[in-house]
This record gives C-alpha cells, structure tokens and sequence, in this order.
C-alpha cells in the first residue's frame, strides 16, 4: 500500500471512528418487586394527598423512563443508518473514476511498451555513433549518423504521443484526487457534530450519576415508609429524567444532522 492509500485509509477510519457514540448506560432505575412492594406499603401509611402524588409521581416516572428508552432505539437505529451509509460512501469515494483511471494508466502502459524497441534502436545507434568517433571511423560515423536521422522524427513523435497520454492520464488523477477531497472535505463537517454529541452525553453521564444517588435514597425511603422523602426523591427522579430525555432528543437532531452531512456529500458523488 502506498503513502497516498495509507493515508485516505487513515483519513475514513478517522471519520468512522469519529460516529461511534460512547456508550451511554442505561439509567439506574429499576422497579423490581422489591422496590415496588416498599413503594406500595408507603403509599399504604401515606395520607390520601401524599398517597394520590406519591401514585402520580410514579406513574409519571414510568412514562419518563419510556420515553429515555424509547430515544436510545431511535438513536441507535439513527446512528446505525449513518454508520452503514458512511462505509459505503466511503468506498464510493475511493472508486472515483477508478475504472477510467484504469484504462488511462494501461493505455500509458501499452504506449510505452509500444515504442520501447524505436527508443532502444535509437539509444543503441546513438551508443555506435559514440564508439565510431572514439575509433575516429568518419565512415561508420556517418552511416550511424544517417540512420539515426532516418528514426530522428519518428523518436520525436512518440516522445509525444506518450507524453500527451501521461498528461492525460495525470489530469485525471489530479481530477479525481480533487473530487475526492471536496468529498472528504464535506464528510469532515461531522467531527464538530460529534463533538457536540460527546458533549450532551458526557451531561448525561453527570445526571444519571445523580440519579443513582437520588434511586437509592428512594429504595431507603420507600423501605422505611416514608413517604415525604418519597415524594421528593420521585419529583427530583422525574426532573433529572426529563433533562436526560432533553439532551437525548439533542443528540436525536445532531444524528438527524449527520444524516444530512452524507446525504450532501453523496449528491455530490460523480
């Protein structure tokens, strides 16, 4: 593999390792049977007005927490799609005139070969005309000379005609090479939009550390019965659910963004 392959494989796995989102954990919360049985004892020794809010706290939690699932499948299948159509724009930007790159460079191939016993004829007379005049043969210098003058023109214009192959085959490199930039080039807008995304989960890491603490003085809370601290723990749960669920849908529209990032790159494609 040469430099310039290294490279471009370097360059797309960078930008494919860039779309893998860090595992976000799932949030700590967990009715079991346990839990749910402490809870229903609570709401049992609860006044009727704690016992209504401790219920409709809870079923609002319930919905929360459905919703938190809920947005991790559409990120994932979102960010799976992205993922998927990536590698395969990828590979459609390496295959770039790949086919008329082809041709062109077995074109220039063929052209050199054709011409190579022409140049070998004339180096090899050139050689003799060289060796006449160092044995100082005026006469086989000149016939050396004479026929080095009969191929002279049509040295000349093969020189050409693989010279105006080269170059076009070198155009359409440079051409293709270009093409390919500006499609990289567009496909690197999704770094900053990654990085967004890192952002949003990093505050989503911080609230569900938060929540853990918050879980578990619920768990003491509702073991002991007490359903003051009930009630504040599932109204600051519900809370820190609902900012959770805000910087999930942030991330839903920055995937969303993603999508649009290589659907422009793709309607570029030659």
């Amino acid at each position: 593999m040469n430099t310039r392959s290294i490279f471009i494989a370097l360059l797309a796995a960078s930008i494919l390792a860039s779309t893998i989102p860090t595992t976000v954990a799932a949030a700590p919360i967990k009715f079991t049977t346990s839990v749910k049985s402490s809870l229903d004892k609570t709401i049992a020794v609860a006044n009727a007005n704690q016992a209504d809010k401790i219920s409709s706290l809870y079923d609002q939690l319930l919905t929360v927490q459905k919703q938190l699932q809920d947005w991790d499948v559409e990120i994932k299948e979102l960010h799976t799609r992205n993922q998927d159509t990536l590698v395969a724009l990828n590979k459609e930007i390496q295959q770039i005139d790949a086919e008329s790159l082809d041709k062109l460079e077995s074109e220039v191939t063929q052209i050199r070969e054709r011409y190579k016993a022409l140049f070998s004829h004339y180096s090899s007379l050139n050689k003799q005309i060289e060796a006449a005049r160092a044995l100082k043969s005026k006469d086989l210098t000149n016939l050396f000379q004479f026929q080095v003058n009969l191929i002279k023109i049509p040295v000349q214009a093969a020189r050409i005609n693989i010279n105006t192959k080269e170059n076009e085959w070198r155009a359409a490199k440079e051409n293709a090479a270009k093409k390919k930039k500006e499609l990289r080039g567009r496909l690197e807008e999704i770094t900053p939009v990654n990085l967004e995304i890192k952002n949003k989960r990093s505050a989503i890491k911080t609230n569900e550390t938060d929540i853990t603490t918050v879980w578990n003085t619920f768990k003491q809370a509702a073991k002991n019965n007490d359903p003051d601290t009930v009630l504040d723990t599932l109204a600051s749960l519900i809370s820190l659910s609902h900012q959770i669920n805000e910087e999930k849908q942030v991330i839903f529209n920055l995937e969303n963004k993603i999508s649009h990032i290589i659907s422009a790159a793709k309607a570029q494609m030659p």
